[in-house]
């Protein structure tokens, strides 16, 4: 008779099996009506898992009201959230549609969406194209307005003009863009300048040869030049399809998603299927971008973005970054020990995706509820600091909390343990 640890071992072995063998592509950039399974023009998506929009934090709950106002539901804001309060609008988390959000993850119909597909487990995911720098923080309503203008210019500019230009090549791999960007010193989270730049690479002919239009080709590549975080999209969105190729194999004890809204800071385990396990959202440690913000001006942790982390990148390879030690007051040998503390939690290795300044190891990947626990020690998150306000005013990390990996490992021990009695 195979034993518990067994089953569990070789769930295991079959879930990081295809963690590592994914091959996503980005294939397209699309609204999210159009691809999306289950969305409509009444449905709104947010970051992290579900959560009231009553009880969301304030950038969220204001990012909610103003895609509601931007579909052209609603009048004006009182009017949106009476819609909202009444069930007229769906309010979800991304991830329960195949997407994820960075910060507050705000995805409504019209959001183009960079498509990943790894035809490998036949998945699909998906992540919103990144507004760009904000201007500065502004009073609310010049913050809101801006940030509805720029939802435009996605969605009428760089949606299209990029979407035809990636139809027009075979997809572009993500895997190979996340190696290289570890190489040239990101850790593709919070640092995403190498791969931004292979992706700009790689998009420069083919917006040339399917833009015809000068002054939109000046935009986009305008766009693309500044914005260096524009290759997280596309690593989130790869990242949900590895990630969710690994869900609901039964015994598993694998974190299939990790994610936050400001509130609560939820995780999903394959073997528990979509059960959703939380906890209060950490604090962040780290650098305000100018001397008149500080920790009483932002939120806790927040966004879809630790999608990169469940993949075995961001705070698990930090040391392929050293520069973001900055941001923490650390050193370079603050952030090899970070990731040797990753391997403690971690099923193994993805060799894909190696830190050249650690001799090239590979980065720890696969986080286990069970070693987690036993090792009182929680995956370090990457992320930057968005203001209760809205707009992001700082970087830095946090760890996430470790109740929910110990109330997930309660309900998968009363969940298997009684199947094997």
């Amino acid at each position: 008779m195979t034993s518990l640890i067994d089953k569990i071992n070789a769930a295991n072995e079959e879930a990081f099996s295809r963690l590592v063998s994914a091959k996503p592509v980005w294939v397209d950039v699309q609204p999210a009506l159009s691809v999306l399974p289950g969305m409509t023009r009444h449905t709104v998506l947010h970051a992290g898992p579900p959560i009231a929009w009553q009880n969301m934090c304030g950038p969220q709950k204001m990012g909610v009201v103003q895609a509601v106002l931007h579909e052209g539901l609603a009048a004006d804001e009182a009017d949106a959230e009476a819609m909202i309060l009444s069930g007229q609008v769906t309010v979800a988390p991304c991830h329960e549609y195949g997407a994820v959000g960075g910060m507050a993850g705000i995805t409504s119909a019209s959001s183009p969406m960079a498509v990943v597909y790894d035809s490998v487990h036949d998945r699909y995911g998906y992540s919103q194209l990144f507004q760009g720098p904000a201007s500065g923080l502004q009073n609310r309503d010049d913050y809101n307005r801006e940030a509805r203008k720029r939802w435009t210019w996605l969605e009428t500019v760089l949606g299209p003009v990029v979407g035809k230009a990636v139809r027009s090549t075979q997809g572009i791999p993500v895997k190979p863009m996340i190696a290289r960007a570890l190489e040239m010193g990101d850790e593709c989270h919070n640092r995403n300048s190498g791969g931004s730049l292979v992706i700009l690479n790689a998009l420069i002919l083919p917006l040339y040869e399917t833009c015809t239009d000068p002054a939109l080709l000046h935009e986009v590549l305008d766009y693309l030049k500044v914005n260096e975080q524009f290759s997280l999209c596309l690593s989130m969105a790869a990242g949900k399809a590895m990630a969710d190729a690994t869900k609901n194999i039964p015994y598993s004890t694998m974190v299939s998603a990790m994610c936050r809204n400001g509130v609560e800071f939820g995780i999903k385990v394959s073997g528990l299927g979509e059960q959703w396990f939380t906890a209060p959202a950490s604090r962040i440690e780290g650098l305000f971008f100018s001397s008149e913000w500080s920790d009483a001006d932002a939120v806790p942790d927040i966004g879809d973005s630790s999608i990169m982390e469940t993949i075995g990148l961001g705070g698990h390879v930090q040391a392929a970054a050293p520069v973001l030690q900055q941001f923490v007051n650390g050193s370079f040998a603050r952030a090899t020990s970070v990731v040797e503390s990753m391997q403690l939690i971690t099923l193994g290795q993805v060799t894909e995706f190696k830190i050249p300044n650690m001799n090239f190891t590979g980065a720890p990947t696969g986080i286990d509820i069970r070693k987690v626990v036993q090792a009182n020690l929680t995956p370090v998150i990457d992320t930057a600091i968005a203001h209760k306000k809205g707009g992001v005013i700082g970087a830095g990390q946090t760890r996430a909390p470790f109740d929910c990996f110990a109330h997930a490992l309660r309900a998968f021990s009363a969940r298997y343990m009684q199947q094997s009695q």
